[in-house]
């Protein structure tokens, strides 16, 4: 019951993750910003990986996936562009990550196409391995815009660095679910978490 609710659970996050990009391409074609194009993709990319997560974990069709690979891949991938166009200084240096975004998210693809192959996670060391990588690059990011508020005190670099902190903190409440499986409620408190996370991207982009 408790692993039903957490998938369930994360239905909204995939959602409001589509809701970003969706409105991040639509401006993007209105106004051309690059940086809106990062975000759009990186934000499709987590979308993806959240949603091919929650049919493996719902066993939709009576399938067997393995999706964490997929998942954390996605996530990772998103949150990592995401960081990395905040570092960008020149319009080369914007248009070079672009391709390499458009790169990595043709091999996503590919993660996304040959999930029914991946064998399951073989250990919860492996589980809080792929967790780190999430926490690590989101941290980053929340070094990183916490940084800009610092120095620009703007609203946006304010709200993106709450929201990343709220990320940091909704992948940490992960670690005693994956330690202990009597902790596993610990995961819908995670993933409560990261919606709020996620809304308040959200609202940084819509506001900032």
């Amino acid at each position: 019951m408790i692993s039903q609710i957490a998938n369930l659970m994360s239905i909204p996050i995939g959602t409001v993750c589509l809701i970003i990009s969706l409105r991040a391409f639509y401006v993007y074609r209105l106004s051309r910003s690059d940086m809106l194009f990062v975000l759009g993709l990186a934000m499709a990319s987590i979308s993806l990986g959240t949603f091919v997560g929650t049919i493996g974990d719902a066993h939709i069709g009576g399938n067997t996936f393995a999706t964490d690979w997929t998942r954390s891949f996605g996530a990772c991938g998103g949150g990592l562009f995401i960081f990395l166009s905040s570092l960008v200084k020149s319009h080369d240096q914007m248009q070079q990550l672009k391709r390499w975004q458009v790169v990595e998210m043709a091999l996503f693809l590919i993660v996304v196409l040959l999930t029914p192959f991946y064998p399951p996670v073989p250990g919860p060391q492996i589980s809080l391995a792929l967790n780190a990588c999430r926490m690590i690059i989101y941290t980053c990011a929340f070094v990183r815009y916490a940084t800009l508020y610092v120095s620009k005190s703007t609203r946006f670099s304010l709200i993106m660095s709450l929201g990343f902190l709220v990320l940091v903190i909704g992948y940490a409440f992960n670690i005693p679910g994956i330690l202990q499986s009597k902790l596993a409620f610990m995961t819908i408190i995670a993933a409560s978490v990261r919606i709020i996370a996620y809304v308040t991207l959200l609202t940084a982009y819509s506001i900032g």
